[in-house]
């Protein structure tokens, strides 16, 4: 009897991918997760590039993001290797490299980032609020240190998911073993939600916020401190609603897991009991929360364009040759630098 149950499961849940629920999420994901990728890899590559160049690299923030976007490129990749697996392209990533590593590169890479940029933010507070002696805190040493510390931090927190979950054949997910259900079904959800994602990202919305404030209090002088304050501003409000932004897409995944005992009876021994209705949100959700985070990770290169004119400066700076590039605004963004840095 129970190899015949074991047998029926996976049909029962292949009846289940014909919802309406299931077949909305695999659409939208197939769509969005190819765009994210074709479009976050090239621009992290850029970041990189850019951050790590002779001049850049010796900011303590620029090592900051270029860590960051090699971090994102593994969540990119595992991305990548999902949307070819729901295509039938390649086998689950879950699969083939276990949840354990899987979970290990999908969120690891995902806190390292959220934990690198409440690390920048906290700097970039330092750096705007005390111009004069933010050396002494924000040193380039320091800033190696602190991503040493966050990755070997989040490495052992998440190397728990090695000994606590397993690829289920039947509904294609991860789940956790029984010794582990107290664990990873009610306290350590809580835990990775409030100090993974709701404290840093709530540190990084304040930091935002005090730049803002001291960006918009700032009483220029001359003309051009007066042009430079107000690109300063501008820049400080696109930080705030970024860092707004990217609460409101890293903390839907981490909710998410809270709900995982709702959406899923780990004590079902019959195919008859597997809830389809219940089965396809959970895997819509999971798709929506993914595909947002995902998108998140995708457009950092777009967010350093639009609030930093010496990342802009330093992307043109790439191209030399580009006869489209137009040489009125190169002229320009570079005269405007200067008066600032006078």
């Amino acid at each position: 009897m129970n190899n015949f149950t074991e047998s029926l499961t996976p049909m029962a849940v292949e009846l289940c991918k014909n919802h309406p629920y299931y077949l909305l999420g695999e659409t939208i994901w197939r769509f969005g997760a190819l765009i994210c990728v074709l479009l976050g890899m090239p621009g992290h590559v850029l970041v990189i590039i850019i951050m790590l160049s002779a001049r850049n690299r010796r900011q303590p923030v620029c090592l900051y993001f270029a860590t960051m976007a090699i971090f994102e490129i593994i969540f990119l990749t595992i991305v990548f290797w999902l949307w070819c697996s729901s295509l039938s392209l390649a086998r689950d990533p879950r699969d083939v490299l276990t949840c354990g590593t899987y979970y290990s590169l999908l969120i690891g890479s995902s806190h390292i980032s959220t934990l690198l940029l409440t690390a920048a933010s906290i700097d970039r507070v330092w750096i705007v609020v005390y111009p004069s002696r933010y050396s002494t805190f924000v040193t380039r040493t320091k800033a190696l240190i602190k991503i040493i510390l966050i990755i070997i931090i989040v490495s052992l927190v998440i190397i728990q998911y090695h000994f606590s979950v397993y690829f289920s054949y039947s509904y294609n997910i991860c789940e956790y073993y029984s010794y582990a259900e107290l664990w990873h079904g009610k306290v350590w959800p809580v835990i990775r939600l409030s100090l993974l994602a709701f404290l840093p990202c709530i540190t990084i919305c304040i930091c935002s916020m005090v730049i803002l404030r001291n960006r918009y209090y700032r009483r220029p002088s001359t003309t051009s401190e007066t042009t430079g304050s107000r690109h300063m501003r501008t820049a400080s409000l696109l930080l705030v609603i970024y860092s707004i932004y990217y609460t409101l897409s890293v903390m839907p995944l981490n909710i998410l897991q809270l709900f995982h005992s709702y959406f899923f009876n780990d004590r079902i021994t019959e195919a008859s009991q597997i809830n389809c209705l219940k089965f396809a949100q959970w895997k819509m959700l999971m798709k929506f929360c993914l595909l947002l985070m995902a998108i998140n990770y995708s457009n950092k290169f777009l967010v350093h364009y639009l609030i930093s004119m010496q990342f802009r400066r330093n992307f043109w700076s790439l191209c030399p040759k580009c006869t489209w590039t137009p040489s009125r605004y190169r002229k320009r963004t570079r005269s405007f630098e200067n008066s600032i840095s006078n």
